[in-house]
């Protein structure tokens, strides 16, 4: 009966060596047979004999990792890094085209014509009724001539993405605009002469204000940039 309940024990030990020793359990069973040929369990390494521990506890060290042979060297740049471009800086402005060079010189003849066209016609004194009729068809059909002359400016220099260029485009479509709203106007009588001459009046000198900044603003941009005399 000692033997057959010796075997009994075996096997029971042996059934909770293989649970605890199974991938589900994370705790560590030691087993050794002492000098008499007694089988033993323990979870715990310190009740280990010594002359068993070194079965158990002697661990073994990794194989040596082998050295590359070809080593990274710091100074050189990463992939991302070769992959990203210099920013370039921007050029020096070079100036006005030929194309544009053409344009500004066209701007400038009209606007140094346009400016003093209608000096003469404010001098005709409008406190007759006659006068002020005669000065308000003077000054529409001067205004109106000029249509013709600012749409073709508008065509010449709309193509250019200068700031200037755009802003004198709108100056001169605003102009346009206004010039055909006066070109609609019917017979005045003498009650409303005054008034309307007043108004194309004071248009037109504002204009004429203008014109003149733009032809010192396009005489700039003609200049060579190296004269001594713009810098």
């Amino acid at each position: 009966m000692n033997r057959v309940l010796h075997k009994i024990i075996l096997l029971l030990f042996g059934a909770i060596l293989l649970h605890l020793c199974s991938g589900e359990s994370k705790a560590a069973v030691y087993k050794w047979k002492d000098e008499f040929g007694k089988i033993h369990f323990t979870d715990n390494p310190n009740r280990v004999p010594e002359e068993f521990r070194e079965k158990y506890f002697k661990k073994k060290l990794p194989p040596a990792i082998p050295k590359s042979k070809s080593p990274i060297k710091t100074e050189e740049k990463s992939d991302q890094e070769k992959e990203v471009p210099e920013i370039e800086e921007p050029k020096k402005d070079e100036g006005l085209t030929a194309s544009e060079k053409s344009a500004a010189e066209a701007v400038i003849a009209f606007f140094e014509e346009d400016i003093p066209r209608y000096d003469e016609i404010y001098k005709i004194p409008p406190g007759y009724r006659l006068n002020g009729i005669r000065k308000w068809k003077t000054l529409k059909s001067a205004a109106v001539a000029t249509i013709p002359q600012k749409q073709a400016l508008v065509e010449q220099i709309s193509i250019f993405e200068r700031p200037l260029f755009k802003e004198i485009t709108l100056f001169l479509k605003k102009a346009i605009k206004a010039d055909e709203e006066v070109a609609t106007y019917g017979a005045l009588i003498s009650k409303n002469t005054r008034p309307r001459v007043n108004k194309l009046s004071s248009r037109l000198n504002g204009q004429a204000a203008s014109e003149k900044k733009f032809i010192e603003q396009l005489k700039e941009a003609l200049a060579d940039p190296d004269d001594p005399e713009k810098n």
